[in-house]
């Protein structure tokens, strides 16, 4: 077992997403290591339940849709100009169809890609120049394997995972200059409300069913992503891929892997 090299009591965590889900298992996660954090999401009345859950002395609550660019912006400054920097930063926020393609409106199109991966690109710019001047700082790219593998039934979704994979894996060498660490989250699929929104389309469903028959899929506890999430920013770790095995069994061979998600799909 590695050893911690950070320590987050005090840290200031900007998590994106908290108010439900992965993000908020997060966000309880980074406050029982002793972290203070920003609590960003659209739904400000579940915020603040996140925010009482954890103690208010510990957070802030940032009500904020980040398909808008100027509220993204606001955010951070709110932060910075409470606390004074941001080392940790979680960019957990995602949304999906819940459609075919060609039934999905081209403004949810816009949407999910806003979400998904604008957002995280711009936040990462923001917060990434100022953790670079300070020469320190985290940042945590919540990707899933359905960026690799793909999910027929949901590929604007699948899409944007690609892309913030490749755009974790592009960016890494140049925040590593200025002792920025970025770790790459790989998820398989995880017991949140989303799970269940995103199978209540029924190729997806019959996709999951049968992946779950062949022991390929295992739905993950969210408190059990928060946690890890929380180990692999301790151990500056590079990659996190849960479940564990998809390691071995998705990612050496995406090739094979993509041909079989679709054989099980039709």
């Amino acid at each position: 077992m590695v050893s911690p090299t950070i320590k987050l009591a005090g840290k200031v965590a900007l998590v994106t997403g908290a108010s439900r889900g992965i993000g908020r298992e997060i966000a309880l996660a980074l406050a029982r290591r002793g972290a203070i954090v920003a609590l960003l999401a659209r739904d400000r009345a579940a915020l603040m339940e996140v925010a009482a859950t954890i103690g208010g002395a510990q957070t802030l609550v940032l009500p904020a849709d980040l398909a808008e660019t100027a509220q993204i912006g606001e955010a951070v400054e709110t932060v910075l100009d409470r606390y004074g920097r941001v080392d940790v930063l979680v960019n957990n926020a995602g949304v999906l169809s819940d459609r075919n393609f060609l039934e999905t409106s081209p403004e949810q199109i816009a949407r999910t890609v806003d979400i998904n991966f604008r957002a995280a690109a711009v936040l990462t710019r923001l917060v990434g120049k100022e953790m670079a001047a300070r020469r320190s700082g985290h940042i945590v790219n919540v990707a899933s394997l359905a960026g690799v593998l793909g999910i027929p039934g949901e590929p604007v979704y699948a899409g944007t995972k690609a892309a913030l994979r490749i755009f974790s894996s592009s960016l890494r060498l140049e925040l590593a200059r200025h002792n920025v660490t970025l770790t790459d989250v790989v998820l398989g699929t995880v017991d949140t409300g989303m799970l269940d929104q995103v199978e209540s389309n029924p190729r997806v469903h019959r996709l999951f069913n049968r992946a779950r028959r062949l022991r390929l899929l295992t739905d993950t506890p969210a408190v059990d992503v928060g946690a890890a999430v929380v180990r692999a920013i301790e151990r500056r770790q590079a990659v996190l891929v849960l479940p564990e095995r998809a390691r071995y069994l998705h990612l050496p061979l995406p090739g094979v892997a993509r041909t079989l998600t679709n054989l099980l799909a039709r």
